[in-house]
């Protein structure tokens, strides 16, 4: 009896062991903070395969490409929370200021007019570092047919 009340607690400790490991690492990938977005253009697809390549400018698809259209708001403080996207997204600041976090914690900041490029699948974080200031981007994914928008990842190294 001694026997199977030792087992039935290491069970339980076990399942509980695991059950706070699950909780922690899900409690490090934010989906962020102090962000609205409004979709300007709704998903839409490019069926066929794409080749161009004009004025030293080339774009190109192999298979069906989704493109979505959003303008996201920035609080002042706000965070988007680390995350990646499928294919790439151009971003163009309308106003405000915005600064960009790579996998590496390197930042930039950009301003209205300024534009950047998310890609890749490094976890990536936009901020708004301003106490005052609202800022608003204009953004454009193009991402595989049918894939996600955004795919939420855990803080690099260096952001923890």
């Amino acid at each position: 009896m001694k026997l199977n009340r030792t087992r039935v607690l290491l069970v339980i400790a076990t399942a509980a062991a695991a059950s706070v490991a699950v909780a922690a690492s899900i409690a490090l990938a934010s989906s962020g903070s102090g962000t609205s977005t409004t979709v300007l253009a709704p998903r839409s697809t490019f069926s066929d395969t794409i080749h161009l390549n004009d004025d030293r400018i080339k774009f190109q698809t192999k298979d069906p490409t989704d493109l979505v259209t959003q303008q996201v708001t920035f609080a002042p403080h706000a965070f988007s929370g680390w995350h990646h996207h499928p294919g790439f997204i151009l971003v163009l600041v309308k106003s405000g200021h915005v600064t960009t976090h790579d996998e590496n914690c390197r930042t930039k900041t950009y301003g209205p007019g300024q534009a950047f490029v998310e890609s890749g699948s490094a976890p990536f974080e936009v901020t708004n570092d301003s106490g005052a200031e609202t800022a608003i981007d204009v953004a454009t994914q193009v991402a595989p047919g049918g894939s996600p928008f955004r795919v939420e990842d855990d803080p690099p190294p260096c952001a923890s």
